[in-house]
């Protein structure tokens, strides 16, 4: 039986930096599984070193993305077609949405599925997430906009 690309499923030949955005994506969508040693087409091409493979995965999760999501992801070393590989389990999260630590609550920060495809989350999605975990109150919403002068804050603070 040959597994593809789908919504839930994802294939990277080796280790890349995008492995993070895919990782999000699960998160914020309906979870998945990334299988690190897999070509495109499905073949298996294996890994030389699976440990060191499993820990750049990890420090990536746990430095790069935000909110913490590291106890949403396990990831683990496996055999297919008697090749090692890295399989990368991903539930969905919920503090959705994940972002990169880097790039914010905004679409270049924030990734979805579409078909077996990882994608920037638009903003309506990015607010709906938004809005599923953090219920319908408005007020007390999260903020796209993450910039206020000094002077806002004060503001705020007295309001409160």
């Amino acid at each position: 039986m040959m597994i593809i690309e789908n919504k839930t499923t994802e294939f990277k030949r080796e280790y890349v930096e995008d492995i993070k955005n895919s990782i999000i994506t699960f998160a914020n969508c309906d979870g998945g599984t990334l299988y690190i040693g897999v070509n495109d087409d499905g073949t298996v091409c294996g890994i030389d070193d699976v440990d060191g493979t499993m820990l750049r995965v990890t420090n990536a999760v746990r430095d790069t993305v935000r909110p913490d999501v590291t106890m949403f992801v396990e990831c683990h070393n496996d055999l297919m077609d008697e090749k090692p590989i890295v399989c990368v389990t991903v539930q969905r999260g919920t503090a959705r949405p994940y972002y990169l630590r880097g790039k914010g609550i905004r679409p270049e920060g924030a990734y979805v599925r579409q078909g077996a495809s990882t994608v920037p989350a638009t903003e309506a999605a990015i607010l709906n997430m938004i809005k599923e975990t953090s219920g319908d109150s408005y007020e007390v919403v999260r903020s796209l906009e993450q910039h206020l002068k000094r002077e806002a804050k004060i503001r705020l603070l007295y309001l409160y």
